[in-house]
């Protein structure tokens, strides 16, 4: 580094904290409480405990994407029997509640205004559309977390979206898929073969496959979603909600908790453990894509579109969770 370079950072971080992980931590610690909740008990003649949620100071909007991912909820004392995890995902969707009237259309304008302006300047054409969910949505379940299941929010907005990169992924496998049924079909192969062979040539961008779905030829895709040494013809951004966004929590139930710790066996007298995860229900997204090239726009976005319809995205797909539908 010169030193130039050195006293200017010398001379401007001098006006800023930098903050650990554990600082942030600690910082939500002292911002979020506690709080009992008791009922009077008229056989008893007194107050009883009788649960208690986590409340946050009010006094100024905090980020539901920081509560999530930084804020550990505290051990379990003595005498309470319910979990806590519950308790601290309700915490996040208060706050989320809080900024979510206000702030984010406001958001979600700009976003939408800026993709347009900054791309259309730069003689591209963009696309977007609306789909709403049919059910539920969870994406980035399996992402590191202090609470074993996660959500992916945006870290500066704090509101839920489905990364550019996971759109990209999901019409690719799906577009894959297709394909190899029609390879399968011609060439009279099994699906995996199939499989394997339409995903080979598209990552090499080898255009020896003589294959159309409907009017999507197998070169059209190579040029949508480029090769190992070439990008794609077609950009695919983020996917924010459009409207009211609702966020629940849901919960799966392992039968066999001993068996996937790796410990036991499966077997019928081990208990359920319910393990809580947020998960975004009935809420519509746009979605925006954006390329030179008007043709492969539109077909790229059929595929999205069949894609989302058909197969969903993000976990539990086979479940029905990440399906959309026409608004």
């Amino acid at each position: 580094m010169r030193n130039k370079e050195r006293r200017i950072i010398e001379k401007y971080s001098k006006d800023y904290l930098f903050y650990t992980s554990k600082d942030t931590q600690r910082i939500l610690g002292s911002i979020i409480s506690k709080i009992r909740i008791e009922r009077f008990d008229e056989r008893k003649k007194k107050w009883e405990k009788k649960d208690w949620v986590y409340d946050a100071s009010s006094d100024f909007v905090k980020n539901p994407s920081l509560i999530f991912g930084k804020f550990i909820p505290e051990s379990l004392v003595d005498g309470e029997e319910k979990e806590n995890k519950d308790k601290y995902l309700y915490l996040v969707i208060k706050e989320f509640e809080r900024i979510k009237n206000d702030y984010v259309p406001t958001l979600l304008k700009r976003i939408k205004k800026t993709i347009k302006e900054d791309f259309e300047k730069n003689g591209f054409v963009i696309q977007d559309f609306s789909l709403a969910l049919s059910w539920r949505l969870v994406i980035g379940l399996g992402a590191s977390h202090p609470q074993e299941t996660s959500m992916t929010l945006h870290h500066i907005y704090g509101i839920p979206y489905i990364p550019g990169s996971a759109i990209k992924g999901v019409t690719r496998h799906w577009a894959v898929l297709r394909f190899a049924e029609e390879l399968a079909k011609k060439n009279n192969l099994g699906i995996e073969k199939a499989i394997e062979e339409v995903s080979k040539k598209l990552e090499n961008g080898d255009e020896s496959l003589s294959l159309f779905l409907d009017t999507i030829s197998f070169q059209d895709l190579i040029k949508i979603f480029g090769t190992q040494k070439e990008e794609g013809k077609v950009i695919f951004f983020d996917a924010y909600p459009d409207e009211n966004i609702e966020l629940k929590i849901d919960i799966m139930n392992p039968h066999y908790p001993d068996y996937y710790g790796g410990d036991k066996p499966p077997t019928d007298w081990q208990n359920p453990v319910p393990i809580k995860f947020l998960t975004i229900e009935k809420t519509k997204f746009q979605f925006y894509l954006a390329s030179r090239d008007k043709d492969l726009l539109t077909k790229a976005e059929n595929l999205l579109k069949d894609a989302l319809k058909n197969f969903g995205i993000g976990a539990k797909t086979s479940l029905g969770y990440g399906v959309f539908e026409e608004v």
